[in-house]
Formats: structure tokens, C-alpha cells, sequence
């Protein structure tokens, strides 16, 4: 009989080990820009010298990393809480707030304005395999953060 307890609280131990880890897995916030320090800060432009000089490696040590950029409000998205910070021609930095942070941000930004947020950075659009160089128009390269928040 005590063969059959032990057997019994040894599952009931692990059975409620088991459901305090997935309570804690499901429940648990994503990390967001706020949460953290960035790992690196530069101006708008500044990032994409870096893209430009070699995109594959840049992208590749900038991704799923929280940096912080500075740089020219160029649009102001409040129907999607996105904020379009200039880095050249045909280049932008595409930052996405969850709607706490866009409100809290909201007030102290302008077009045109200096900015300077911090974001996960994701990815950036408009570098193809193909480029040759000799397009007489260049393709926008937009560089996407999410979760940003303002770099203080």
C-alpha cells in the first residue's frame, strides 16, 4: 500500500510541476523593446550604411536585436500606430507601437521632428538578390522595428 501512495504523490508532484510551467509558458508577455536596453544605437542613416555596405551580414547581427535609432519623423501613422523615421532617399525605418506606447509617444513626436526609438529590428525590405546597380530608379529599402517604444 505505501508502494501505491508513493507512485501516486510522485505523479501528483509532477503533474503539478507540469502545469505551473505551461501556465507560466502561455502567459508570459513577448519581450518588447521597452523591456530592455538597446544593444546598439545609431542614426537612421547610420543603419542603413551598414545595410548597404553588406546586407546579408548586418541583417543577420541586427536581427531580433532592440536597437535604437535617430532620425527625421517623416510620417505619422495613428490609424496603425506606425511612425516613418527618414534615413535618404527612397529609405525609411518602419516603427511599430503597440497602442499603450503609441499614446504615450503620441504627444512628443512632429513631423519633421527629431526622434530617437528604440525597436526589435525585423528585417528589411528592398534589398533583391537581382540589383545591379544600374537602376535609374532605386527601390524603397524599409527597415521594420516592432514593439518600439522612445530611447531615453
Amino acid at each position: 500500500m505505501k508502494k501505491w501512495k508513493k507512485i501516486l504523490l510522485t505523479l501528483f508532484v509532477i503533474g503539478l510541476v507540469t502545469t505551473i510551467v505551461v501556465f507560466y509558458i502561455i502567459t508570459k508577455k513577448p519581450p518588447t523593446a521597452a523591456d530592455s536596453a538597446p544593444v546598439k544605437e545609431m542614426t537612421a542613416t547610420e543603419l542603413f550604411s551598414a545595410l548597404d555596405s553588406n546586407f546579408r551580414f548586418s541583417d543577420s547581427i541586427f536581427n531580433n536585436q532592440n536597437i535604437a535609432v535617430k532620425g527625421i519623423v517623416k510620417e505619422i501613422d495613428s490609424t496603425n500606430k506606425h511612425i516613418f523615421i527618414e534615413a535618404g532617399e527612397a529609405k525609411l525605418i518602419n516603427c511599430s507601437f503597440d497602442s499603450l506606447e503609441f499614446v504615450k509617444i503620441k504627444t512628443s513626436i512632429k513631423l519633421g521632428g527629431d526622434v530617437n526609438i528604440k525597436g526589435i529590428y525585423t528585417g528589411c525590405d528592398g534589398y533583391d538578390n537581382a540589383d545591379d546597380g544600374m537602376d535609374l530608379i532605386p527601390s524603397d529599402k524599409i527597415a521594420q522595428l516592432k514593439t518600439c517604444s522612445q530611447n531615453n
